[in-house]
């Protein structure tokens, strides 16, 4: 009778032993399969991301689920966001009032005075531009959006690899001196409007050439031209 207790007590614990190896293995397989999907949706994101930046296009429908929505949301509305203030700066900066200076618009003297009472204007419009994407860039700022969106600590990493990249600090270089910059060449802007528009009976647009009809003048708007540019500009200018 002894052997038969012992034989069902050790069929007993083989019995334990299947159950507990198999509850592991399920909780294993799960994992991979956790794992797994986890790093498929991680690569997804940054794709999109890459995407983003390659095309400066935001499709805002969610593609993902869960804590990694959250973080596709954040990191859309975020580049959704750069964007706006990117294209703001350029419809408002002084490429875009040179840009302007077409022999069709020039032939408009009426437009002339309007368009330099407003470079100011312009200019405040293109400042809050490059000084919200100079904040959206900062690091700080972009773990700020991470708690607002009260997504789980455990994917902070991946979302830092996500939203901030290595270039982000040179970037935010760039976008100050191109403040500065663009102050700077405002002002050249201004002056080159300002004989255009104090002066409007000493020149003239005549086919694809505006003449001033003053040698002084003449070389105080070329000269201010060319502290802008080092290029042919759309309209020669000429005596």
């Amino acid at each position: 009778m002894e052997e038969v207790k012992i034989k069902k007590k050790a069929s007993a614990s083989k019995i334990a032993l299947i159950i507990i190896s198999s509850i592991l293995g399920i909780f294993i397989l799960w994992l991979i399969i956790e794992v797994d999907l986890e790093l498929k949706t991680e690569e997804k994101l940054i794709a999109m991301r890459d995407n983003i930046l390659n095309t400066g296009e935001v499709d805002m429908s969610l593609e993902t689920k869960g804590e990694y929505q959250k973080i596709e949301r954040v990191m859309k509305e975020y580049y959704k966001e750069y964007i706006s203030y990117y294209d703001s700066l350029y419809q408002n900066d002084y490429l875009a009032i040179y840009n302007l200076f077409t022999k069709e618009y020039l032939n408009n003297k009426t437009a002339l005075p309007k368009l330099l009472q407003d470079l100011n204007s312009y200019q405040n419009n293109a400042d809050e531009a490059l000084d919200s994407m100079i904040k959206l860039l900062d690091e700080r700022e972009i773990k700020l959006m991470f708690i607002d969106a009260d997504i789980d600590y455990y994917h902070l990493d991946f979302y830092k690899e996500l939203m901030i990249l290595e270039s982000d600090d040179e970037t935010i270089k760039e976008w100050q001196n191109y403040k500065i910059e663009n102050k700077e060449k405002m002002e050249n802007i201004k002056k080159m409007l300002e004989i255009l528009v104090n002066n409007e009976d000493m020149w003239y647009i005549e086919e694809d050439n505006l003449y001033i009809n003053d040698e002084e003048l003449l070389q105080e708007y070329n000269a201010n031209y060319y502290q802008i540019f080092d290029n042919k500009p759309n309209l020669d200018v000429k005596i």
